[in-house]
């Protein structure tokens, strides 16, 4: 294999993704390292982009094998100071966009804390992957976004392949919200288990989703804790820092 070829094998040795995630899109699609190069590709013809590109792999910096729980986003936040390469994310001191609101009321109702900032980073110790479909978006705002869905696709898909792999030796569960989440079930299921419902969005939270219910109704976490519990697996930790900044 070239060095052009073997990014996958460079991104491991910088220590950028985790060990583990090479051999496992290798597996599920050969021709992986190849179109990786051409989505980096075409980034770096299309202009500026957002994340920094030391946050641009962050996501998988969850070793496969530790993955409990997968949270898939659309595409970063169009703002450089808080797109940190986390699907929902702003970082530590970040601000709480009107999805994140939702979300962190919906972990109030299950009995967490509501966090002071956007930092979900505490999440990947638990296992939880915070993936976006599209890994960038540009940093121009007259730019179109889904050229980045479409490119980062034929990542995502093996991604989302890999994960089902892992889901058949264990317990794995995979939170989608919105139409667009939704799509990637078919590469999950039915290994992973998927608990659906609309996306947290202001437009969104109190709308259905073609067959999934409001995300305004939903316990995610709660009922991703209840299938592992039943399964004889621990729970995740859903605990974010609480007011004063300080752990819970």
């Amino acid at each position: 294999m070239s060095d052009r070829a073997a990014i996958l094998d460079q991104l491991t040795e910088n220590h950028v993704i985790a060990a583990g995630w090479a051999e496992a899109l290798r597996s599920v699609d050969p021709e992986i390292d190849r179109r990786i190069d051409a989505c980096l590709t075409r980034l770096a013809t299309a202009g500026p982009y957002l994340p920094a590109r030391a946050n641009l792999w962050r996501a998988f910096e969850v070793p496969l094998k530790d993955v409990r729980v997968l949270i898939l986003g659309q595409d970063p936040y169009p703002n450089p100071q808080h797109a940190v390469g986390l699907s929902f994310s702003t970082g530590p001191q970040g601000p709480i966009p009107a999805s994140l609101h939702n979300i962190y009321r919906n972990l109030e109702q299950c009995g967490y804390p509501p966090p002071a900032d956007g930092d979900l980073s505490a999440w990947t110790e638990q296992g939880v992957m915070l993936l976006n479909r599209a890994l960038t978006v540009p940093l121009n705002v007259t730019a179109r976004p889904r050229r980045h869905l479409r490119w980062w696709a034929p990542v995502i898909i093996p991604t989302m392949k890999a994960i089902a792999v892992e889901a058949a030796e264990r317990p794995v569960a995979a939170l989608l919200w919105g139409a667009a989440a939704h799509r990637m079930r078919h590469y999950l299921e039915p290994s992973v288990k998927v608990f659906a419902a609309s996306h947290p969005s202001p437009q969104s939270v109190n709308r259905r989703a073609g067959a999934e219910g409001p995300f305004r109704d939903a316990r995610p976490c709660a009922d991703v804790n209840k299938w592992f519990v039943q399964g004889g697996a621990p729970e995740v930790d859903w605990a974010l820092a609480g007011p004063e900044g300080a752990g819970t």
